[in-house]
């Protein structure tokens, strides 16, 4: 704590950076970001609970915002303490003694208009304010424990303690909103934060007032002196910085200029163009473009990827080069790629999905930027409108693989397209000892022959066959040799076996026979990826509060993740869907009621326990176990292992759809009964992505003359 506190002091003596925010400015910001608050424990971490207008916005809307707790707690050498109302605490006039303060409230006034004499009033009640035993320093054992207990932190740290302050959020996984300095954009402790989606600007960003203490220097501008004697300085290159969703984030920012050579030119240590303001963006240039870094005010993640700044060209691994033309060096940039382009420029693998159900396959295999798909075939109808929805790029067609329109039409558009790669999982209901005489000639398995024969037809680099593991083991292997024998007679090698999903951080045991087929070079099964198994805890925990027929199909977020695997399925959702549990009758509600945590039916009365044969029935899942198989009938408490470790009820469709490692994006669509059969006939997405990373991997080294 001493270097801290040093360190701490240092940094204020050196830099006047103590900046206090107006009401209006942080009420004008969090009206934006109400649906957050509910049932969260915010802590202002930098906020003297006398002086600080956050502590006093959160105490006049405790109700309104319905917070769970506000935390304020202040550093003992501010300049600017007891400017606004007298330091009082347990009943007198006191001074700090190098300790800061802290405000912890669990209730207030419950009137509706809460004015300035009745916080006023709160604060000055013996008790309310304590002192804290060191001086507040925010990195200091003491507050961070306060920070462990809280959702969002929500202040205004003093600018040369900002990417501290960020970094430690992030290590800690809060939310927040905070106010800054344009500049940090670029700090290499924030712009990756702003490179990979994890953070963003909120609504005002640019010219803020603040007060500031009156030890601050008079300056020539941005400065004045109120009637009362209050020292005031305003920021053109202000900002708040989040990552608590809102809507300005999600619009598409309109691109009006066309690329001349001429008005864009190019720097001359990197093949990038200039572009000087953020309007003049051109909506035509494919390659990557240096932009003001005002750009971040205005960046969507669906529109641009950004590629790295243009500073020093030494700063961090970020920064890429000096922005030079002709040798003047130009003010810092931010490096930007449109998306609109970058399919085209990056995608190796351009596949078609047959039997594609809604899209778990290629969803996880376009988790590899360098795999597309572009045409999808099933006849279901209802998967393939979550398909679209979900992948709006993909064609898809429905109908019949055996119909011949379909076929031609399938085949016509791989080749237009130029597809290079086939993924799907044929049926094969004549795989059974009955059908060894015919095997792959038995009537029933035709959809596993159409399947071979689009793939003759389009003639790809590389296709992927996925079915139950049944297949490889059923007759002494007999039918696995049929395939391979005829995959190998279309020239292509085969390397096959069983994956389990859970090797690949699905958190769930879910077991599938996989054959990979390529030309020219074996490509070998993907080994295990995760370095530790993901549990049903890790996947679902966040989501645990629903009973019986609870829930919606769209809604807030109520809580906060509580692993990494949570906040990973939630990147970039806006909100939380599908999750609405079954409406279960009142027998299953008290059947379930009657079984511990993580049981099963063992803890039945015999004349409760039905007719189920399986042992697996009316069990519920274990929080520190991947969860058994996800079926097409999760939601039915009977079913099997599906039932919540402790809730009455089976999973939700988002619970099933997180144990399939679909993330919070990927949206079901369609009724109840279709979208189970949506989620449990699905490939894991991220055992399809470890298939697809496995492929690339093996294709690029094998082009570069890697010996494998």
């Amino acid at each position: 704590m001493g270097n801290n506190n040093i360190n701490l002091q240092s940094a204020k003596n050196s830099k006047d950076d103590e900046f206090y925010t107006t009401y209006d400015t942080i009420e004008s910001e969090l009206s934006h970001y109400t649906k957050h608050f509910c049932n969260r424990v915010v802590l202002c971490n930098c906020d003297d609970p006398f002086e600080s207008n956050f502590c006093k916005f959160f105490l006049r809307n405790f109700n309104k915002l319905k917070i769970k707790r506000l935390i304020c707690t202040s550093y003992y050498a501010s300049k600017i303490a007891s400017t606004q109302m007298p330091l009082i605490a347990n009943g007198r006039i006191c001074s700090t003694n190098g300790c800061g303060y802290v405000l912890d409230t669990e209730k207030f006034c419950e009137e509706e208009d809460i004015s300035d004499d009745i916080i006023s009033e709160h604060l000055s009640t013996p008790g309310v304010i304590q002192a804290l035993k060191g001086d507040g320093d925010f990195r200091s054992p003491e507050c961070i424990k306060y920070l462990s207990q809280s959702d969002i932190i929500v202040t205004n740290p003093p600018f040369s303690l900002f990417k501290e302050l960020v970094s430690l959020l992030m290590k800690y996984h809060k939310s927040f909103l905070l106010i800054g300095n344009q500049n940090a954009l670029t700090y290499k402790e924030i712009f990756p934060l702003i490179q990979n989606n994890e953070a963003w600007t909120g609504y005002r960003f640019g010219e803020m007032k603040f007060r500031v203490p009156d030890t601050s220097e008079p300056r020539e501008t941005r400065f004045w002196i109120d009637e009362t004697g209050q020292k005031w300085r305003s920021l053109g290159n202000a900002m708040w910085l989040t990552n608590l969703d809102n809507d300005r984030r999600h619009k598409l920012l309109k691109l009006t200029k066309k690329y001349t050579p001429e008005e864009y030119p190019k720097y001359d240590l990197y093949d990038a163009i200039n572009v000087k303001r953020v309007a003049d963006i051109p909506y035509d240039y494919p390659g990557i473009m240096g932009v003001p870094i005002t750009i971040i005010d205005k960046y969507n993640s669906d529109q641009f990827e950004i590629v790295g700044e243009a500073n020093h060209g030494s700063d961090n691994e970020y920064d890429l080069f000096k922005p030079t033309i002709n040798g003047k060096l130009l003010f810092k940039k931010i490096l930007i790629r449109n998306k609109k382009f970058m399919k085209t420029e990056t995608t190796d693998f351009i596949v078609l999905d047959l039997f594609s159900g809604a899209g778990g396959f290629s969803y996880g295999i376009e988790k590899n930027e360098h795999f597309r798909t572009a045409i999808a075939l099933d006849f279901n109808e209802q998967a393939l409108q979550t398909f679209k929805h979900n992948m709006p790029d993909t064609e898809i067609v429905h109908g019949d693989i055996t119909d011949s329109a379909v076929k031609e039409r399938i085949i016509s558009l791989s080749k237009e397209k130029k597809v290079n790669m086939v993924i799907g999982g044929p049926p094969c209901q004549g795989f059974s000892l009955k059908g060894k005489k015919l095997g792959l000639n038995d009537p029933r398995n035709f959809l596993f022959l159409e399947y071979l024969n689009i793939v003759s037809e389009i003639n790809p680099q590389v296709f992927i066959i996925e079915n139950v593991k049944a297949l490889l083991s059923t007759s002494a292997g007999w039918f696995k040799d049929q395939i391979v024998q005829r995959v190998e007679e279309m020239g292509y090698t085969v390397r096959y076996g069983v994956l389990n999903s859970a090797d690949y951080g699905v958190p769930q045991l879910r077991q599938r026979a996989i054959f990979i087929c390529s030309k020219d070079i074996p490509i070998e099964l993907p080994k295990p990826t995760a370095k530790k198994v993901t549990t049903v805890r890790d996947a679902i925990f966040d989501l645990a509060y629903l009973n019986s027929g609870e829930g919606a199909f769209e809604q807030d977020y109520t809580t906060q993740p509580s692993s990494d695997y949570q906040t990973k399925m939630r990147k970039g959702a806006k909100k939380l869907y599908n999750h609405k549990a079954s409406n279960h009758a009142e027998i299953a509600i008290k059947k379930l009621s009657l079984i511990p945590p993580e049981c099963g039916k063992e803890y039945l009365p015999e004349d409760m326990i039905g007719k189920q044969q399986f042992s697996g029935t009316w069990g519920r899942l274990k929080w520190d176990e991947p969860s058994p198989t996800i079926d097409t009938r999760f939601d039915a408490s009977s079913n099997g292992t599906n039932n919540h470790p402790f809730l009455n009820r089976a999973i939700t469709p988002r619970e099933a759809a997180r144990l399939q490692s679909f993330d919070d994006k990927f949206v079901f669509i369609g009724p109840k009964l279709y979208i189970r059969q949506q989620i449990g006939n699905a490939v894991p997405p991220l055992m399809a992505k470890a298939l697809a990373d496995k492929i690339y991997d093996v294709i690029v080294k094998s082009k570069k003359g890697v010996v494998l």
